[in-house]
């Protein structure tokens, strides 16, 4: 085929895979953004961003409050006046900062060819509208956006070493992370693991590596006491917002006996039990046969049934991720046959996604939600894609490869969101 030809195909692809997510994208913002109902989480968080606005801060506080977003989302209130518009603005705006962070760390980083730029802006584009996570008021985005800034400060710590600012900035935005919502946890084996890659590479010596988490740990400590103050001096403890379920059991508990039930075939996976049955199956079964309260007590509590779990959400993964990034499981699989062309810079983000999801699926007993990886989903693209578009050193073999490559990916987008957008047409007249 000639080089036109393969010019004028892309080209058109590239236009139909467009129009496409605008469709997509312009059904779901109609349905979701306009709508007048609360989806899933989004009550949860309206109840209390509409305390935050009636009775304060300290009030809001002592309740269980996503701090960073309900601050955002009052400040974007002054303009909306409307409380249900003011949290998924808050959303779609960090869902676009991310978006733009981590199109900065292709460039910064990452050099990629203006075909497959283009498709990294298609794919992310269609991880944030078909997951719908920037049409409705939860706060997932805000902390996607925060660990693609965590990215971006390893890479260029890698490039230009900073200690003492380095360590600040990290110590200050884990310290947001964390007032923005207690998932930020499951982040820590990333982090840890990429710092300690980073600080292998380096050579940095261990004096310098205590004085740096050191400066980490008190940032951070800082910044969450400071904003937590009012819950403090109450002794009410660090507030953070969390699903309202019963004071006799906990979110946790409710999972693991989800987990039971859908191993036994009771529940469908992604279903959860409700929670008379988890009380049921306590004062049925008595309080030891559930794990206690936290999340930490689920991973010891029974660890082959663990494991065995582990591994089932780990593959069901394959299934979303396909979804909302085409095929990227593909393109990794054949990256890793030039394990030579993976630089340090891919490695970070790779071990970044491929941990923190195993993270998820490890303490997560029962069902992994995809929105809660889709910041780190974005960013392994970034390397994928870099390293696709020199998988063979032949440049007319590397063309063909790249043709083929990018193609097939548009194609896969536009056919996998035409059924939703030919079954809801009729939203968009």
């Amino acid at each position: 085929m000639k080089s036109k030809s393969k010019t004028y195909i892309t080209s058109f692809n590239f236009i139909i895979a467009g129009l496409v997510l605008l469709l997509y994208g312009s059904i779901r913002f109609k349905k979701l953004f306009f709508g007048n109902f609360a989806n899933g989480d989004e009550y949860g968080f309206l109840n209390i961003f509409d305390i935050y606005l009636d009775k304060g801060y300290s009030e809001a506080l002592s309740q269980g409050s996503s701090i960073t977003f309900n601050a955002t989302a009052s400040f974007f209130n002054l303009f909306f006046s409307n409380t249900f518009l003011s949290l998924r603005f808050t959303s779609f705006f960090f869902g676009v900062l991310t978006l733009l962070m981590v199109l900065k760390i292709q460039k910064t980083f990452f050099p990629l060819t203006k075909n497959y730029f283009l498709l990294l802006i298609i794919t992310i584009s269609n991880i944030l509208i078909v997951s719908s996570v920037i049409f409705v008021g939860i706060n997932d985005t805000i902390l996607y956006f925060l660990a693609t800034v965590f990215v971006f400060l390893v890479l260029n710590y890698q490039r230009d070493i900073k200690t003492f600012k380095f360590s600040l900035y990290l110590g200050l935005l884990f310290g947001i992370m964390l007032l923005t919502r207690k998932i930020t946890i499951f982040y820590l084996p990333s982090i840890v693991i990429i710092l300690i890659m980073l600080y292998k590479n380096l050579k940095i010596k261990t004096p310098l590596i205590f004085k740096s988490l050191s400066i980490v740990i008190v940032f951070s400590t800082i910044t969450v006491i400071l904003f937590n103050l009012p819950n403090l001096t109450t002794g009410k403890g660090i507030s953070f917002h969390e699903k309202k379920l019963d004071n006799e059991i906990s979110w946790s508990q409710l999972q693991y006996l989800t987990a039971i039930k859908h191993s036994n075939g009771e529940v469908k996976y992604g279903q959860h039990v409700s929670v008379d049955e988890v009380k049921q199956y306590i004062t049925k079964n008595g309080e030891k046969s559930l794990p206690g309260k936290s999340f930490v007590n689920t991973i010891y509590y029974d660890i082959p049934f663990t494991i065995k779990d582990f591994f089932y959400d780990l593959f069901s993964q394959i299934k979303p991720i396909t979804r909302l990034s085409g095929l990227i499981i593909v393109f990794f699989i054949l990256i890793l046959s030039v394990v030579k062309k993976i630089s340090i810079y891919h490695r970070y983000l790779i071990v970044f996604f491929f941990t923190f999801v195993s993270t998820l699926c490890f303490i997560i007993i029962s069902y992994v939600e995809p929105r809660w990886y889709l910041g780190a989903l974005m960013l392994v693209l970034v390397p994928v894609y870099n390293i696709l578009q020199d998988l063979s050193n032949n440049k007319n073999k590397r063309d063909k490869l790249n043709f083929i490559f990018i193609n097939v990916q548009l194609l896969f987008i536009v056919t996998i969101n035409l059924p939703y957008i030919i079954s809801n047409y009729k939203l968009l007249l």
